[in-house]
């Protein structure tokens, strides 16, 4: 107590009784931080724990993608690998087409020539003079 003492056993109850209040409220507030306290301690243990799963899913999550990167990988080169059979595929038709041009100017020249021959006077007298043998060669087939 301070050095004004109550004298009287009423003030003296009175004081008692204030002091305990202040005390009683002291220890509510200290009871309140105590659970704050509690519950945050709470709180970083269960971060903590979270953050050990997590850490301990990095390798598994890790594996998984390198195994889709390698999956990738290979999809690629097979996907490359078959552009390219494409792209040898598409040459050689280019290739082919250009020969059948060719081709069919060659065969246009010639039914040109036959057509200048079929017209020909020589052809048109051979064929008269071939005409009876070639009815007597039925005939005998």
């Amino acid at each position: 107590m301070d050095s004004t003492t109550p004298t009287s056993a009423e003030e003296m109850s009175s004081s008692l009784a204030s002091e305990l209040e202040q005390v009683c409220h002291e220890l509510q507030l200290a009871e309140g931080k105590v659970m704050q306290l509690e519950l945050a301690l709470l709180q970083s243990r269960d971060f903590a724990i979270g953050a050990a799963a997590e850490a301990s899913e990095i390798p598994i999550i890790r594996a998984k993608f390198q195994n889709q990167f390698a999956k990738s990988e290979r999809q690629l080169a097979d996907a490359n690998e078959h552009i390219k059979s494409h792209v040898a595929h598409i040459a050689r038709l280019e290739q082919l087409v250009a020969d059948l041009l060719k081709l069919e100017k060659v065969n246009k020249d010639l039914r040109t020539q036959m057509n200048h021959l079929k017209i020909s006077v020589t052809w048109r007298v051979g064929r008269l003079i071939m005409l009876p043998i070639r009815i007597v060669k039925r005939i005998v087939k």
